[in-house]
């Protein structure tokens, strides 16, 4: 009897203790320690948004390639564990605890839109597990918890150097916005500095993201008598609009779209002159811009937009987090807080503000010449 009483306390104590330290990791941080050093991409491969997704692609495996080259993270080689969200808050929360239960996986990169990365923050914080959403510009991202991080620009930043920009050659506009939680921050910020630089709204409406005929709301946009259209959405939905308003007889200046190829090659001739706020231009001089461009090209054979930037920048920041605190949950988000001068393409080097976000980002007002983005000057 004693015995047997002696091996069920054994086993219940070991059975206690296994939990214990499962529920302590939230999936642990009990990364491997040899072998690849894995960090966990949720975005968009199928489905409207898949064009990110692949520009996504490229900037990371030139990234790998980069990094790899040099030595990987401590001496270990990086790689990605992809997940399809199709950019939809229903699928980011399970790919989020999947990755969370993955020890493997030390931080999370994505996803594309703000309102499904936000779907999955709470997910990410409770574990410990970094998730780097860096293209999502919303505000209020990185409010949900000291593990959620972005290099992205907030709607802050963009649309109040976009009225500026805009108020250099407007003083009366229409303003077309995505009828996303996205859309409306940005119409709001954009809206609130277009008023205090004395730039009237005469004419504003929100679109669905999946429209494709925009010619009822440009007819309306038109008939406003705007010196100038502003787009605030994304790069298909800014091709059809320069076209269509271009059909319409608008003449005026066109503020939006992408630097995207996707929008350069789907609004063709109706894009040019049209103007965007951005931090990358691929006549950027600076050396490490230069090899970056000749990088991209020689891979891929085609002028690289914002999208394969965000993606090769954010896989260079965890990766540099990394090397720095550790290749583990813990190491990066040390790495995160105590790493100075991140290396940027866009930024040049970079430092994280109190808001995990990059500390007084430069904004550029690029304008299409000869069907390509390049400064305004």
């Amino acid at each position: 009897m004693r015995t047997a009483l002696r091996l069920l306390l054994a086993s219940t104590t070991a059975l206690a203790l296994s939990a214990l330290a499962a529920c302590a990791g939230g999936g642990g941080d009990a990364a491997p320690t040899t072998g690849p050093v894995y960090f966990g991409v949720s975005g968009p491969v199928t489905g409207p948004s898949a064009e990110y997704g692949r520009l996504w692609k490229q900037g990371f495996d030139l990234a790998i390639a980069k990094i790899n080259a040099a030595g990987g993270v401590q001496g270990r080689p990086i790689a990605l564990k992809w997940e399809d969200s199709q950019s939809d808050p229903k699928q980011t929360v399970p790919i989020a605890q999947k990755f969370v239960d993955d020890p493997s996986v030390i931080a999370e990169l994505g996803d594309f839109s703000s309102p499904a990365s936000m779907a999955a923050s709470a997910v990410y914080q409770d574990a410990g597990l970094v998730q780097f959403g860096f293209t999502n510009s919303h505000p209020d991202f990185t409010k949900g918890g000291d593990h959620l991080w972005s290099t992205s620009l907030t709607d802050r930043t963009l649309q109040n150097a976009n009225a500026e920009f805009v108020a250099k050659s407007a003083k009366r506009i229409a303003v077309l916005y995505q009828q996303t939680d996205w859309g409306k921050s940005a119409f709001d910020v954009f809206s609130a500095s277009a008023a205090r630089l004395g730039v009237t709204i005469g004419y504003s409406s929100a679109f669905l993201p999946d429209s494709t005929d925009f010619r009822p709301i440009l007819i309306n946009a038109r008939d406003s008598h705007p010196e100038a259209v502003v787009h605030l959405g994304y790069g298909p939905d800014g091709a059809l609009m320069v076209k269509q308003l271009r059909d319409v007889g608008f003449t005026g200046q066109f503020f939006g779209g992408q630097n995207t190829p996707e929008f350069l090659t789907l609004a063709g001739p109706a894009a040019e002159g049209d103007i965007i706020t951005g931090a990358f231009t691929a006549d950027d001089p600076r050396p490490e811009v230069v090899a970056f461009v000749t990088a991209f090209q020689n891979a891929y054979h085609e002028v690289p937009g914002d999208f394969t930037v965000y993606a090769y920048d954010a896989l260079t920041t965890v990766a540099t987090a990394a090397a720095h605190g550790g290749p583990t949950r813990d190491g990066v988000q040390r790495g995160l807080l105590e790493t100075k001068d991140f290396p940027s393409i866009q930024f040049g080097t970079f430092a994280f503000d109190a808001e995990r976000r990059p500390a007084d980002p430069k904004v550029r007002e690029l304008v299409v010449t000869d069907g390509k983005f390049v400064l305004k000057h």
